[in-house]
C-alpha cells in the first residue's frame, strides 16, 4: 500500500484524468477498436502473429486470476475496477502488445514507444488503486516471458506444422481447440476472446486472406478505415442490444466481429 499511498498523495483532478486516459490502453475497448486497424491498414502477416499471442495471453491472464485470486487493494480505488487482482491483465497485456510490436517493427523510436507505454499503463493501475506493485510485476515478467517464448519458439514451429495441412483440417483444430477452453473456462471475458479467434481464424483459413494484397493508396484505406469501424460498432454495439444476453450469443458476436476484421480486406480487394 506504500506505492499507492505516495502514488495518490501527489493526487489531483488533472493527474488523475491523465492516468485514466492511460489505463484506457490496457481496456479491453481499446484492443477491440485498434487490433483490426494492425490488421487492415499495416501488415497482415505482422498483425496476425500480434493477435495469435495477445488474445491467448490475456486469456492465459484470466485463468491465472481465477488461479491465485487475490484481492484488489481496499479503500483507495478511484475506479470501478471488479475480479481478481494478480496478476493485473492491464500490465500483462500492455508488456505483450508493446514488446511485440517493438520485435515486429524494430526501430529505435518504437523500443522506446513500448517501454513508455508499458510504464505508463501500469503505473496508472498503481495509481487509480486497483492494483497492488505485485500485480503489476507479475503481470510484466509474464508478458516478457510469453513474447520471448511465443517469439523463438511457438508461432512460427505451429505455422510451419499447419502450412502442409488442408484448410478443412486448419479449421477443424481451430474449433476443436476453442470449444475446448470454452467449455472449460465459460466465464464472459474468456468467451469473448476466444469468439473473436475462431471467428477470425475461420475466415482466414476459408478464404486464404493472407494471400490477398492489402489495399494500396491513401483512399482505399480511407475507405477500409470507415467501413471497418461502422462494421466493428454496428456488430459489437448493435448485436448486443437485439440479441438477447446469453453465452451463446455472446460468442456469436463476438465471432461474428473476428470473421468482419479478417473478411474486410479481402472483400475491398475483390471490388
Amino acid at each position: 500500500m506504500n506505492t499507492i499511498n505516495f502514488l495518490q498523495s501527489i493526487q489531483s483532478d488533472g493527474l488523475t484524468s491523465f492516468f485514466k486516459f492511460f489505463t484506457f490502453f490496457g481496456d479491453k475497448e481499446f484492443y477491440i477498436m485498434v487490433l483490426p486497424l494492425f490488421f487492415w491498414l499495416w501488415d497482415k502477416d505482422k498483425a496476425v502473429k500480434l493477435l495469435f499471442i495477445l488474445m491467448p495471453s490475456l486469456l492465459l491472464n484470466f485463468w491465472l486470476k481465477e488461479i491465485f485470486q487475490t484481492a484488489r487493494p481496499l479503500g483507495v480505488a478511484l475506479i470501478e475496477q471488479g475480479g481478481f487482482a494478480f496478476p493485473s491483465g492491464h500490465a500483462q497485456g500492455s508488456t505483450t502488445l508493446w514488446l511485440m510490436l517493438a520485435l515486429l517493427i524494430r526501430k529505435k523510436w518504437m523500443n522506446y514507444l513500448a517501454v513508455i507505454m508499458i510504464i505508463l499503463v501500469s503505473l496508472s493501475r498503481l495509481y487509480l488503486g486497483v492494483h497492488y506493485p505485485v500485480d503489476i510485476l507479475g503481470g510484466i515478467l509474464i508478458g516478457v516471458l510469453i513474447v520471448l517464448v511465443y517469439d523463438k519458439y511457438l508461432f512460427d514451429n505451429f505455422k510451419e506444422i499447419l502450412s502442409a495441412k488442408t484448410a478443412m483440417f486448419k479449421m477443424a483444430v481451430l474449433t476443436i481447440i476453442i470449444l475446448f477452453f470454452t467449455i472449460i473456462y465459460p466465464a464472459d471475458d474468456a468467451v469473448t476472446i476466444l469468439a473473436v479467434l475462431w471467428g477470425f481464424g475461420i475466415i482466414l483459413i476459408y478464404f486464404d486472406v493472407m494471400k490477398s494484397a492489402l489495399p494500396q493508396g491513401i483512399l482505399w484505406k480511407l475507405i477500409i478505415l470507415i467501413v471497418g469501424i461502422i462494421g466493428v460498432l454496428l456488430i459489437w454495439k448493435g448485436l448486443k442490444a437485439i440479441l438477447p444476453p446469453t453465452e451463446i450469443t455472446r460468442f456469436l458476436r463476438y465471432s461474428v466481429l473476428g470473421a468482419w476484421i479478417a473478411i474486410l480486406p479481402f472483400i475491398i480487394k475483390q471490388k
